[in-house]
């Protein structure tokens, strides 16, 4: 788990890619949802953007499957989340 000082804030613009993160339950399937969400946003020209905002610690990156969950950077800090846990820990948005 994550520490809530910690929180990961993802927006989409798209409830059916939103709704994806419903579906992960392993590291496949969390890699499919994160390429999708990396490619929603390169459509909408915000990659930069992205970046900037891992850059400073606020997306998480560095992604790694360890001993059945998911393991990340954010910033310079590591953590790790169950798979079935990263749609209620994480905080997703609709805009």
């Amino acid at each position: 788990m994550i520490p809530k000082s910690a929180r990961i804030r993802i927006e989409f613009d798209a409830e059916v890619l939103r709704n994806e993160i419903f579906d992960v339950h392993d590291f496949a399937s969390f890699q499919s949802f994160w390429q999708r969400f990396e490619n929603f946003l390169a459509d909408r020209m915000v990659v930069g953007h992205l970046n900037v905002l891992e850059g400073r610690g606020l997306i998480p990156s560095d992604f790694a499957d360890v001993d059945g969950h998911l393991a990340y950077q954010v910033g310079k800090d590591a953590h790790q989340i169950a798979y079935d846990q990263i749609a209620r820990e994480w905080t997703i948005t609709i805009r």
